[in-house]
């Protein structure tokens, strides 16, 4: 039978996120799993490890377990998204009866196993992860860590290393495990230097295979611009206070997180020095907790390393990508220290302080959850903290746009070709600058469109005109200016502009298909 606590962490991982089921795709879920070609295939799986010559499915990313794993969903669940969101919640659930167990391993109490698992399950930091449909490539990757962790410490080697290989190709954040390994094993007085070495010379392995598959170009990408990537390791205090934040005071969470590094990091530099003689001063004291500060903080940094600012993860201009998400295992570390501290310093109050702090991530949990009922809710929760950020800009024009609402999409659509605009003319970077120039015919292009709904066939037919200027021949450019002339009454143009498109891409069916309706001018 099981125990009261493997019972209790069950219910409460259920009561966190049971309101995110009913949800439906959003933004990448829609990507990953409605527009996947091969969502369907189950009759050759082995070609989802193959890297696929345009950019479709999940293997943008090279995660071919990711990828079996979402047509194995769809072949139960179908276009139904609760199936989906349930298999989230279940693959999250046992994530945390793993970690109850792994963490009796290390020799902490069951009270305080519990109760770290517990905050593990229900923590607002984790909506990101569970209420995301595509945020199973983070619940599955830790599940594969976990079991990995559980069959290191059995001596199980072998079985491991298997279970690493299906981490790291469920997501390549996986190669945490090395790290993790390492510390869990110095954590527990543990050198094991020889089975370090080759755990490095595995994962080595592995980046190098996925290398050849991918063509990617990692190592040359970090190094492309030494002055970027000194302003990337500059804000890594930065972006260690504001995760340190998240998980102690999660007040602000949202899709999209980013960091500008532009931004002076000169108080998180010196913060960063306080908390960190604060930590040696602690270890020094406190005897007993020496192996929790050490396994704690250890587990934190050494889960949080491979996505802290090394690999360029840009999402546009100076702004680096720090999603929530990237937080789904690093938490672990920072509520080991936490839980374990208040159960040493604060014997009296623990029992009220656990019971105020699992009512208040419960009701935090379900709150942003329901910014996961639609694009619109979830990318106006993001402009409120980024109210800068172009892409979010364009990704809320277009949930207006397709939810009927073109006024308020206009809006939207304009800032965030303003904000594209000033990349393209301030950056010095070529290829920077050609990536800006690229949104900006994507925005005016859907613009175009959300004005020819309103009926301002003038005003689409400018934009469409702009884009043509700033990126050059374009064929759904060119069959956007014939449709436009063609419902402006101007035939003879609208014959033109869907020959040119022809001209520019002759498989284009789209246009072929208008240029029939016409008959020459």
């Amino acid at each position: 039978m099981l125990g009261a606590g493997v019972l209790s962490l069950i219910f409460f991982g259920l009561f966190a996120f049971y309101n995110a089921i009913r949800h439906p795709f959003v933004h990448d879920d829609v990507i990953f799993i409605l527009q996947n070609p091969q969502i369907a295939n189950l009759n050759h799986w082995l070609d989802a490890f193959k890297v696929s010559p345009v950019s479709d499915g999940i293997n943008t990313y090279y995660r071919p377990v990711l990828e079996i794993l979402y047509r194995i969903e769809y072949h139960f669940f179908g276009p139904n998204p609760a199936g989906f969101h349930a298999f989230n919640v279940i693959v999250h659930i046992i994530n945390g009866l793993l970690l109850f167990s792994l963490l009796k391993k290390f020799n902490l109490t069951q009270r305080v196993a519990w109760v770290i698992a517990c905050l593990f399950l229900i923590h607002p930091v984790q909506t990101e992860a569970v209420a995301c449909i595509s945020g199973i490539s983070n619940l599955w990757m830790a599940l594969g860590v976990f079991l990995a962790l559980h069959a290191y410490l059995k001596k199980w080697y072998g079985m491991s290393f298997v279970l690493f290989v299906i981490a790291i190709f469920s997501k390549e954040q996986a190669i945490l495990f090395v790290p993790l390994v390492m510390v869990v094993d110095y954590s527990r007085g543990e050198k094991n230097f020889r089975a370090w070495v080759l755990w490095v010379l595995a994962a080595c392995g592995l980046l190098w295979l996925r290398q050849c598959m991918t063509n990617a170009a990692v190592l040359n990408n970090i190094m492309a611009s030494p002055g970027e990537l000194y302003l990337r390791l500059a804000a890594i205090p930065r972006v260690l206070e504001m995760d340190l934040r998240l998980i102690l005071c999660p007040f602000d969470l949202h899709y999209y997180r980013s960091t500008d590094i532009l931004q002076s990091n000169s108080f998180s530099w010196v913060l960063a020095l306080i908390i960190l003689g604060s930590v040696l001063y602690v270890f020094k004291r406190w005897t007993q907790g020496r192996y929790i500060l050490l396994l704690g903080f250890g587990w934190f940094l050494a889960t949080l390393l491979p996505v802290l600012n090394i690999v360029p993860l840009i999402n546009e201009y100076s702004f680096i990508l720090t999603p929530e998400h990237f937080l789904y295992l690093p938490i672990v570390g920072i509520l080991i220290v936490v839980v374990c501290a208040s159960d040493y310093f604060l014997k009296r109050f623990r029992k009220t302080l656990v019971g105020l702090v699992i009512g208040a991530c419960l009701l935090l949990s379900w709150y942003q959850n329901t910014f996961w009922s639609s694009e619109i809710a979830l990318f106006e929760r993001m402009l409120q903290f980024e109210p800068n950020f172009g892409r979010g800009h364009l990704l809320l024009a277009k949930a207006y746009y397709f939810n009927h609402q073109p006024e308020q999409a206009d809006a939207h659509y304009d800032l965030a070709f303003k904000i594209f605009s000033n990349y393209a003319k301030i950056t010095t970077n070529p290829a920077a600058e050609k990536f800006y120039l690229g949104f900006e015919k994507e925005i005016l292009f859907d613009w175009a469109q959300n004005d020819c709904v309103r009926g301002n066939w003038t005003k689409g037919l400018d934009k469409d005109m702009l884009a043509i200027i700033l990126t050059g021949q374009d064929a759904p450019l060119y069959n956007n200016i014939g449709f436009i002339y063609m419902n402006m009454g101007d035939k003879k143009n609208a014959y033109l502009n869907f020959q040119n498109a022809l001209r520019v891409d002759p498989t284009f069916t789209q246009a072929r298909q208008n240029l029939d309706q016409l008959s020459p001018p």
